[in-house]
């Protein structure tokens, strides 16, 4: 009697314990959340300094895309939870009915038009002249035309955009090398080129040029959206999954030479180009509440300027995620 007495005083605790196992794990959260290579994922690898594991329950899971399309298909599909995306993205997104709302604003503008000709000093030097730009319909692409007709410049006839170089990378290298003369870059493309060549000077800084049109700061390039789906079943998650994300920005910002072998660890882009733009890149983090009256500036700037960049419609206030 005694023996099996000691048996289950033995066997009460263990079960105890792997009933609790179980609990825990049927209470794990994994949060699928998607960047892309560039420096619109740079803000969350803070994130995955402790394997990704936010707290004993909550785990993210950050996948690296080469382009906004396989990451709007899987959050369309519901394959990812969350998503750092272009402004005009994600209102293109909610424009088509998909069940995403913007919680925060993580990156904002970092774009610089940049000139290896010593003849191009001043704004009126533009008039007539081939600005390269990579790849048509983009932030650069739509800013660029924006600031350009606020110039006083028609986009089609006082200048010629060239998007035959769609590579920022490509583009870059040639202008390094003098083969083209002007060109509209963000980073890490700036400091890349502005590092690697004492002929290359910067003509304007977009941002600039943006708050001192509009009377604002600076416009919001870089949201992150959340799925309905992830809200509706994981309400208290979120706010850990954003004050995680702001500490990470944080971190970055304080930290680019650390941040930077993390950036190339997770696949976004090789430390050595990183680290020098971190400090460029304008990492922030506002949520959208905090964010709101430049989104919708932004957004209604780039509507009143072509309406299909933002799916034909400036979204409403539904658009913008509290928690």
């Amino acid at each position: 009697m005694l023996i099996v007495s000691v048996i289950l005083c033995l066997s009460f605790p263990l079960a105890a314990r792997a009933a609790q196992e179980i609990q825990l794990a049927s209470q794990q959260v994994e949060v699928r959340m998607a960047v892309m290579q560039g420096p619109s994922g740079f803000s969350t690898v803070g994130m995955t300094r402790n394997e990704g594991r936010l707290d004993d329950y909550t785990v993210v899971d950050i996948q690296v895309f080469p382009s906004p399309n396989e990451v709007i298909a899987r959050l369309a599909n519901g394959e990812l939870d969350i998503a750092a995306l272009p402004t005009n993205v994600a209102a293109n997104l909610y424009a088509k009915g998909v069940a995403v709302k913007t919680a925060a604003i993580v990156g904002e503008g970092m774009l610089m038009f940049l000139t290896n000709d010593a003849g191009i000093t001043e704004l009126t030097d533009l008039a007539q002249r081939k600005i390269s730009i990579p790849g048509a319909g983009g932030t650069p692409d739509q800013m660029a035309r924006i600031l350009i007709a606020a110039l006083g410049y028609d986009s089609e006839t006082d200048v010629e955009l060239d998007y035959s170089i769609a590579a920022p990378a490509q583009l870059t290298q040639m202008l390094i090398a003098g083969k083209v003369d002007l060109a509209v870059l963000p980073e890490p493309f700036v400091s890349m080129a502005l590092n690697s060549s004492d002929a290359v000077i910067p003509l304007l800084d977009v941002q600039a040029l943006w708050s001192a049109l509009t009377g604002t700061g600076n416009y919001p390039m870089t949201v992150v959206v959340v799925s309905d789906r992830f809200v509706e079943q994981h309400p208290g998650t979120l706010p850990l999954v954003m004050g995680s994300l702001k500490d990470s920005v944080q971190w970055v910002n304080a930290n680019p030479a650390d941040a930077g072998n993390l950036i190339e660890e997770v696949g976004i882009m090789k430390a050595a180009l990183a680290v020098p733009a971190v400090p460029r890149c304008n990492l922030v983090f506002k949520t959208a509440k905090e964010g709101y009256e430049a989104m919708d500036l932004y957004l209604k700037v780039l509507y009143g300027f072509d309406y299909t960049s933002v799916g034909g419609a400036v979204p409403d206030e539904s658009f913008y995620l509290e928690y």
